[in-house]
């Protein structure tokens, strides 16, 4: 079953605090936060993302991807990461309005489509941020 655009987003929500955290699990407080929703929401996805088997979830423990988990992630991530440079290199836009942009298309682009952005592209491995594609 291919995750939801929510389950996406929350996977990539957990990578990214996790980069920033460094810790082995995120407080759900800390999501709550990033995603801008309720904690009882928070809780409920993390329920459901570990009876999918794609987060380890602990009430008052916090949340950690499992590998699957982590593999959606890092593949949202990386659709995310070539559409914002994609946005401002081949479609000359402002770095300040290509965030919201890619949020909304990281869920639709096809594989196919990605792999030419990202030869169209050069095969970068790096954004203009210094983030890892």
């Amino acid at each position: 079953m291919n995750p939801t655009s929510s389950t996406e987003d929350y996977l990539k929500a957990i990578l990214l605090e996790h980069e920033v955290e460094r810790g082995p699990r995120i407080p759900p407080g800390r999501l709550a936060e990033r995603l801008g929703v309720a904690p009882g929401s928070v809780t409920a996805m993390l329920k459901s993302l570990a009876v999918r088997a794609l987060v380890h979830y602990e009430p008052y423990g916090g949340v950690a991807l499992t590998p699957e988990g982590q593999r959606i992630a890092v593949a949202v991530l990386r659709r995310h990461r070539l559409i914002e440079l994609f946005l401002v290199e081949v479609l000359g836009m402002d770095w300040s309005e290509v965030h919201a942009e890619a949020e909304r298309l990281e869920h639709h682009v096809s594989e196919r489509v990605l792999s030419r952005i990202d030869a169209v592209l050069g095969s970068p491995s790096v954004d203009p941020h210094g983030d890892p594609i």
